[in-house]
Parts: structure tokens; sequence; C-alpha cells
């Protein structure tokens, strides 16, 4: 295909749309990566955050209706003691069972779906240990047995806090790397486009400059040859600068000084023929 200006200034402007839709297309990867992190950090991590603290709490509480329990069925015995506390402790351990379902469900790794799983298991202990001292206490067991019961719950009281622990450590892991991500992605993101611009407006110079010097270099130099030629300067050289159509106006403007200069060996050939026709009539 011949390059003709139109070609040439349609290539340039193509190119210069593409490096627009590529900085366009860039800035709406942008947009979508910090939207995705921004979601995994407040839908996501943050519940998971959310989730681990409102384990612990509950965790504490049940803890504490046990402990409350067991001290007044101590002091007022196991027929005065209020059973409020042990329904408002069986109801903190399922409540975690339920917060645990949920972290299980929305925790991004394996090792954090691990530790949660692990409170799930630790929150069954404690149930069964707690139902075991507080049975021992109403079938009034021998101080041995009670106190083996009470040791058994309490290791699994243990047990269960530190598993929450272990999920609220993981759950604040997880809302801290998605704040690292979305810096990470900002930090990427804010250079590669700044590159990207760089580029793009190196590029565009770069376009912008040959188009007007594939165009204006030429145009110039048939500007000046007419000008010579104008007056009357025929030992120009036209230079053809480009295969294109100010390539074929050079070789027109060529062939013109070439028929210019034919014509003026011609008209003075004949004028001093002329001179020498008159020159001999008169002698």
């Amino acid at each position: 295909m011949k390059r003709t200006i139109r070609n040439k200034l349609i290539f340039g402007f193509s190119g210069m749309l593409l490096l627009f839709l590529a900085v366009a297309g860039l800035g709406g990867y942008a947009v979508f990566s910090l939207k995705s992190s921004a979601y995994q950090a407040t839908r996501v991590d943050g519940r998971l955050n959310a989730v681990s603290l409102e384990i612990q709490v509950h965790n504490l509480e049940a803890a504490r209706r046990v402990k409350e329990y067991l001290a007044q069925a101590k002091a007022k015995g196991v027929a005065a003691a209020p059973g409020a506390p042990l329904e408002e402790a069986r109801f903190e351990v399922h409540e975690i069972r339920s917060l645990v379902t949920e972290a299980v469900a929305i925790a991004p790794t394996a090792a954090m779906r691990a530790k949660f799983e692990k409170i799930a298991a630790a929150a069954g202990r404690f149930d069964q240990a707690m139902g075991a001292a507080v049975g021992a206490f109403q079938a009034g067991a021998g101080a041995s047995e009670a106190a083996s019961a009470i040791d058994a719950y309490e290791d699994a009281a243990e047990e269960l806090h530190e598993t929450a622990e272990d999920g609220e450590l993981a759950g604040r892991d997880a809302s801290q790397s998605a704040l690292e991500r979305i810096e990470r992605t900002s930090r990427r993101v804010g250079n590669t486009v700044l590159v990207i611009s760089l580029m793009t407006f190196i590029l565009a110079g770069l376009v912008s400059y040959k188009l007007s010097h594939a165009i204006l270099d030429p145009v110039d130099h048939l500007k000046n040859v007419a000008e010579s030629v104008s007056l009357g300067n025929l030992d120009v050289a036209v230079r053809r600068y480009s295969d294109d159509e100010i390539g074929d106006l050079a070789d027109s403007f060529s062939r013109m000084v070439t028929a210019v200069k034919f014509f003026r060996m011609e008209a003075d050939a004949a004028q001093s023929e002329s001179e020498t026709a008159v020159e001999g009539g008169q002698q």
C-alpha cells in the first residue's frame, strides 16, 4: 500500500487513539482493582475481624456466667442457685458456634478456616465440660468428683479462650492484610498510570513531530523551489522527500523546472539566431 499523506495521518491518529484507549483501560483497571480491594477489606476481612471479636466477647461472657452460677451454687446450694446464668451461658456458646460458621464461610485462607474450626471444636468441649460440672454439682457428687469436673471445665474454658484469641488474631491479620493490599494496589496502579501517561506523552510528541516534519519539510522545500524559480534561478535541485502526494508534487516541480530550462534554452537559441541574422543583414 502506498504511503500517502492520508494513510500517514490515519496511522498517526490511530496510534494516538490506541494510546489514549490504553490509558483509559488502565484507569478502568485501576478503579476495578481498588474497588475489589476495598470490597475485600470492608465486606470480607473487616467482617471477619468483627466476627472474631464477637466470638471473644461471647466466650468471655459464657465463662463469666458459668463462674457466676458455680459461685452461687457453692454459696446458696444447688436448689437456691438461679438457673438463668446457665441458660445465658448456653446461649453464648450457641452464638459462638453461629459466628464460627460465618467466619469459616468467609475466611480467605485455609489456615484461617482451620483456626476458626478449632474454636468450634473447643466450644463443643466447653459445652460438654460445663454440663458435666453443673451436673456434678446438681447430683451432689463427692468433693473429688466435683473438683475433677471443675478442673475439666476450666481446662475446656482455657482451650476455648486460647482458640478464640487465635481467631481474634487471625481476624486482625486479615483486616491488616486487606489495608496493606489496598496500599500496594494503589501504589502499583499509581506508578503504572504515571509511567503509561509519560510514555503516551512521549509517543504522542514523537508522532506529532514525525507527522509535522513529514508534511511541513517537503512543503517548505517546494515553496523555496518555487520562489527560486520565480526569481529566475533554474539551477535549483528539487528533492523528493517521500513516496506520497508531496513526492509526486516534487516530481511535477522537477519536470516543470526542466521544461522551463528547455524553453529558456530554446528562447536563448532563437534570440541568438535572430541577432546573428540582423548583424548579417547590416553588413
